[in-house]
């Protein structure tokens, strides 16, 4: 059986763990889609995001995720989440991740796949769509605590996350490639006053009944 489950939404508004939920209550294969773009601007190692990236590049980055001694917790500090959101914006960077994500998302089995642009782009014939938001001061209170939980970026203070996620917001809506826009059918959620139980309660509802049919 293939069945695509696109989730789609806004940096911190609680798509990655509703996401991760979903797969592991259906048995289906997951993909954060994020850590690929995050994984090719640690690979850069630069503090400046150069358009002349090359498709090898792109392909040794992927090659990190292999490598055991590699820890995703590099990835998930706000300089990383800041130029991965500008590296999206790069052509070449989206075509070989995007032949990447269409592979996997056309394993048996079931498969969820969660970023900015699966429902509209990677995915668009998807079986379930769904776009996540939240507001942003509270979604920059969840980024916060997130550092706070993984001691990174103590020296972050709530504003400066605010600012930033302002930032990202504004160059993924406004990319040229691919910008960040709810399909028109998809499922809107808003997490802003529900917790990540209660958002995977309506998903799961969601999903059933399309499985059922």
């Amino acid at each position: 059986m293939k069945f695509i489950v696109a989730i789609d939404g806004t940096a911190a508004s609680g798509k990655g763990t509703l996401a991760k939920k979903t797969a592991n209550h259906f048995g289906f294969k997951y993909l954060d889609t994020g850590i690929l773009y995050r994984v090719v601007a640690y690979y850069l190692k630069s503090s400046e995001i150069h358009s002349e990236i090359s498709k090898q590049i792109v392909q040794d980055s992927l090659r990190l995720l292999i490598n055991k001694d590699f820890k995703l917790s590099h990835l998930r500090n706000e300089e990383i989440s800041f130029k991965a959101s500008i590296i999206s914006k790069n052509k070449i960077v989206r075509d070989n991740l995007l032949t990447y994500q269409r592979e996997f998302a056309m394993q048996e089995g079931g498969t969820v796949l969660d970023g900015r642009d699966i429902g509209t782009v990677v995915c668009p014939n998807a079986d379930i769509k769904i776009f996540v938001d939240a507001d942003i001061e509270i979604r920059a209170k969840r980024r916060y605590d997130q550092y706070l939980k993984n001691n990174s970026d103590s020296n972050l203070n709530l504003n400066d996350i605010i600012d930033d996620l302002t930032k990202r917001d504004y160059i993924d809506k406004n990319r040229q490639l691919s910008p960040l826009v709810s399909a028109k059918d998809a499922y809107l959620l808003d997490t802003s006053n529900i917790t990540s139980d209660d958002g995977l309660k309506k998903i799961i509802k969601i999903i059933s009944r399309k499985l059922e049919k």
